[in-house]
């Protein structure tokens, strides 16, 4: 309920001289505005947790005058009387419209036990912190709390423990206040008590400068290990060696981990339990789903049988890995330290894999210039052979050539240039990750593979080329994939001739089927192959006339497409049928339509077979697409 009363409580005066004396005490009239500045001027420059613990004491001090001034004025009245009083005087000062909605009073020899909830309505505090600083995130109502604090501390001869619950400078709907004594304490009031209590400037400063010097020896301590990090990582050593190198200096155990969650190197760490820390962490990640994404800074992870600190590997804008210390308990002191280190490896990681990327794409750069040159047939074949020695690729055995072609959906110039980029050095990461060694470099807008015969077995080519493309469609989303694959070749100085039998595949390859070896296409392949090129394609077009006069009219490549698919399906309507997703009665019009123009009956087989050559024939020197 709202505690009012009719009479002026406090006795107030003028002097003729102008001074105001409230209660025989000199006041002053000071707008709310004024301490809105010198709150925001404190906070600046002396920080919230002591600002709050000053203008607590402050409140309080203003409490406990007001709480003698009503004692005396009141001696002998009924105590919860007399603690009603306390929000009269304290309204008449302007602070705020105290309401008392609940008060519980019991005496224990010369000392009361209260119990005290209220709500304040027109905070200058809350109305001053909004002014100055916007919302906060907690209540900010500290002299308010230390008035009614001081008050009821001075009349129950015993300390009252105030608490803000709620409060509109925080966004909530009211100013809601719980006061407690001793008595009536409960564990979460305890962190209270520190503002309460003025701590001597001499002793905080004493404490300061102890921080100060430990923080000191910290920096220091973790600048020597990043030296030292430098100049192994100067020397040449891989991430194993430094994880040892940091295990040994920090008697922490340490673990590096890829983009993937995958371990790469540890120190510390016996090779029995390094398979579960890394299963406990990708079961933690994945329960979380936004958590990987979260671990854009040092964390301290607890999982259930150990705690991380862990923090991201950055390089080049991102996320190329995680290093964490696995430890028992990562709390305190300890785990700022063994942040700050953490920090600190990880750069030192980012350095050792920029140092490593670079170098790889400089010798995959080389490589494939040398691919490149070796297909345009500027080396002769003891050139090759003896060039090929110096990036450790034997050219002496068997090899495979494959061309891998990319249909981009939506894609400008600029993204098309960035996705071969990716694809080249994906393709190169996949491949070194298997042990597999290969040349990789582009022809056109394709990539170009060179295998040898002896890296890929027992798998074989078309393993070897299923498994890739798999991994790229899984890699790139709205990118339709193919791959054409040469006939085996004893002789490095017939490689143009290899890659023109892959490209000769790859021209064949279809929706249906992506991957398409040379040795499948039969008697075509040679017959494209060789220099007549010009002859094939005028006698297909001639067998396929009237369909193929005008190869740009949209209608009559649907036709060609619907005989080239009902061929290939040796004249089964209802699989043509699904293939094409069209009716059967829209097929069998088709069919009959292609029959008519072309004066042929599609079932007779020589009919059907140099049908199906000449379409061959015109895909695979690239005339037509599919």
């Amino acid at each position: 309920m709202e505690i009012t009363d009719p009479r002026l409580e406090r006795d107030i005066s003028i002097e003729q001289n102008g001074l105001i004396y409230s209660d025989g005490n000199r006041a002053v009239i000071v707008p709310t505005s004024t301490f809105g500045v010198l709150r925001k001027d404190l906070y600046l420059n002396i920080g919230k947790d002591r600002v709050k613990g000053f203008l607590i004491r402050y409140g309080s001090d203003l409490g406990r005058k007001d709480a003698k001034v009503i004692l005396a004025k009141y001696k002998g009245s009924p105590i919860e009387e007399i603690i009603r009083k306390g929000p009269v005087f304290h309204r008449l000062q302007g602070h705020v419209i105290p309401i008392i909605t609940h008060l519980k009073v019991k005496q224990r020899g010369d000392k009361y036990s209260i119990y005290l909830e209220g709500n304040w309505e027109f905070s200058y505090e809350a109305e001053e912190h909004i002014s100055q600083f916007g919302t906060a995130d907690e209540p900010v109502c500290h002299t308010l709390v230390g008035y009614v604090s001081g008050f009821l501390t001075e009349i129950s001869n015993q300390t009252v423990l105030m608490k803000e619950v709620s409060c509109t400078g925080a966004g909530d709907g009211t100013c809601r206040f719980v006061g407690r004594t001793s008595d009536y304490w409960t564990e979460d009031m305890h962190e209270e008590l520190k503002y309460f209590t003025e701590e001597p400037i001499v002793k905080e400063l004493e404490l300061t400068f102890e921080k100060l010097l430990e923080e000191r020896n910290r920096l220091k301590e973790v600048s020597t290990i990043y030296n030292k990090l430098t100049e192994e990582i100067l020397r040449g050593k891989d991430l194993d060696s430094i994880t040892d190198f940091v295990y040994r200096l920090t008697k922490t155990a340490i673990l590096i981990e890829n983009a993937d969650l995958q371990p790469v190197a540890s120190g510390g760490i016996p090779g029995g339990q390094l398979t579960v820390l890394n299963q406990e962490f990708k079961e933690f990640v994945q329960c979380k789903e936004e958590m990987k994404k979260s671990i854009s800074r040092t964390k301290v992870i607890e999982l259930d049988d150990h705690m991380r600190v862990t923090t991201p590997v950055v390089l080049q804008g991102k996320t190329i890995g995680y290093c964490s210390f696995i430890c028992k308990e990562c709390k305190g002191e300890d785990s700022v330290f063994l942040q700050m280190i953490i920090e600190r490896i990880s750069s030192i990681c980012a350095l050792y894999l920029l140092n490593k990327k670079t170098e790889a794409e400089a010798e995959d750069r080389m490589k494939g210039r040398f691919l490149e040159q070796i297909l345009n047939n500027e080396f002769t074949k003891e050139e090759i052979l003896r060039r090929s020695s110096f990036i450790g690729v034997d050219l002496f055995q068997p090899y495979y050539m494959v061309v891998v072609t990319f249909e981009l959906f939506n894609q400008n110039y600029k993204t098309e240039l960035a996705f071969h980029e990716e694809v080249m050095n994906r393709t190169s990461n996949y491949f070194k990750n298997r042990g597999v060694h290969i040349l990789i470099g582009q022809q056109a807008d394709d990539l170009v593979l060179l295998f040898l015969k002896s890296e890929i077995e027992p798998n074989g080519i078309n393993a070897t080329c299923q498994s890739y493309l798999e991994y790229l469609v899984n890699s790139f989303s709205q990118v339709t994939v193919r791959a054409g694959i040469s006939l085996q070749s004893e002789e490095i100085s017939r490689a143009s001739v290899s890659y023109k039998e892959a490209l000769t595949a790859v021209r064949m390859t279809s929706e249906y089927s992506p991957i398409q070896a040379f040795e499948s296409l039969g008697i075509l392949g040679p017959l494209i192959n060789i220099s007549n090129q010009e002859e094939v394609e005028k006698a297909a077009l001639f067998t396929l006339r009237p369909l193929s006069q005008d190869l740009n009219d949209h209608k009559r490549m649907e036709l060609i497409r619907t005989l080239y698919v009902y061929l290939q399906n040796g004249g089964n309507l209802e699989q043509t049928s699904s293939d094409l997703a069209l009716s059967l009665s829209g097929l069998r019009y088709r069919i009959g339509k292609i029959e008519r123009e072309m004066n042929q009956d599609l079932r007779n087989p020589e009919v059907s077979y140099k049908l199906m050559l000449s379409i061959q024939a015109l895909i695979s020197t690239g005339k037509i697409t599919i």
